[in-house]
């Protein structure tokens, strides 16, 4: 039994999606390059001690949410039964929230970096909201207006199960909460 177990384990690797990035730093900003040949560049603003020549690395993380949460959409949408295809998504008031003394505040003695002290407080989003507002095409490219708030619930929970971006940010704790619209007719 516990060679079944260690096969299956072995042959898991042969499902893991492989990322690569390689980028260089000089002062808060950073100029990177994906393995796919994608250019991304990110900053702080100014009073943090950047340029603000580019987006922040947490406005990164939502935008990869936004394009996580709609690619991984239209793909369960078309595998749900009866299949929902998907025309667009407005991803509206996308907000994340974090407690800056996490990764700022070093006044207490546990704070101390020298000494191997850590924040007391997470540095992590504590808070994503938003609405996210589907459009949906119906047969011949029509605008598709019957589809149940059951369905949609599903798609919303089964498309935040499966994004990878979503699923990290839930398991750190970041409590998720998106309000899945149907915008179909609107």
């Amino acid at each position: 039994n516990n060679n079944n177990n260690n096969n299956n384990n072995n042959n898991d690797s042969n499902h893991y999606k492989h990322y690569s990035i390689s980028g260089t730093g000089k002062r808060s900003a950073v100029h990177m390059k994906t393995n796919t040949g994608h250019i991304l560049q990110t900053d702080v603003p100014k009073k943090m001690g950047g340029d603000d020549s580019a987006p922040q690395p947490v406005e990164l993380l939502l935008a990869a949410l936004l394009g996580c949460t709609q690619a991984t959409a239209v793909y369960v949408g078309r595998n749900m039964n009866p299949r929902l295809i998907i025309d667009r998504i407005e991803f509206d008031n996308m907000e994340a929230y974090r407690d800056e003394r996490g990764a700022l505040l070093l006044e207490q003695p546990s704070d101390n970096i020298m000494d191997g002290g850590f924040p007391n407080v997470p540095a992590r989003l504590l808070r994503v909201g938003g609405t996210v507002r589907v459009h949906f095409k119906g047969k011949q490219g029509s605008v598709e207006k019957e589809v149940s708030e059951e369905q949609l619930r599903i798609l919303g929970e089964q498309t935040e199960a499966r994004c990878p971006v979503a699923n990290m940010m839930h398991a750190s704790g970041c409590e998720m909460d998106l309000q899945w619209i149907n915008g179909s007719g609107s």
